[in-house]
């Protein structure tokens, strides 16, 4: 076997080694990148799992729906938090019309915050 034909075949084996794993070094990382926006996602999904009860809750709270009232008049509601803890709210229906443009404030640590809107 000449000399030429032998250099030819290694390159040619290097050359497909190097492809092979670069190959894999790619669906690694894109397994990797697929696990944590799998991750990402799914904590985005625990996050926002309470969106609908808010929703409910809004609704509840402006509409004509109302939410499970006690003899004293108070209506009562279970919220989970963040850590998925679950709350007992025991609210006093204070319901007043906002209008056009103005802005809703409370105060926090002292100071003027504005209330966002729950979408």
């Amino acid at each position: 076997m000449p000399a030429w034909f032998e250099t030819t075949v290694i390159i040619a084996f290097a050359i497909g080694a190097v492809y092979f794993f670069a190959k894999y070094r790619e669906t690694v990382a894109a397994l990797h990148e697929s696990e944590r926006m799998k991750k990402r996602l799914s904590d985005d999904l625990n996050r926002y799992r309470d969106t609908p009860r808010l929703r409910a809750l809004r609704d509840a709270m402006v509409g004509a729906d109302t939410l499970p009232v006690d003899d004293d008049g108070r209506e009562h509601l279970l919220v989970r938090d963040g850590d998925l803890q679950l709350h007992h709210l025991t609210l006093r229906r204070q319901c007043n019309a906002v209008s056009e443009g103005e802005k809703i404030t409370y105060t926090k640590d002292g100071e003027e915050v504005v209330l966002s809107e729950l979408e």
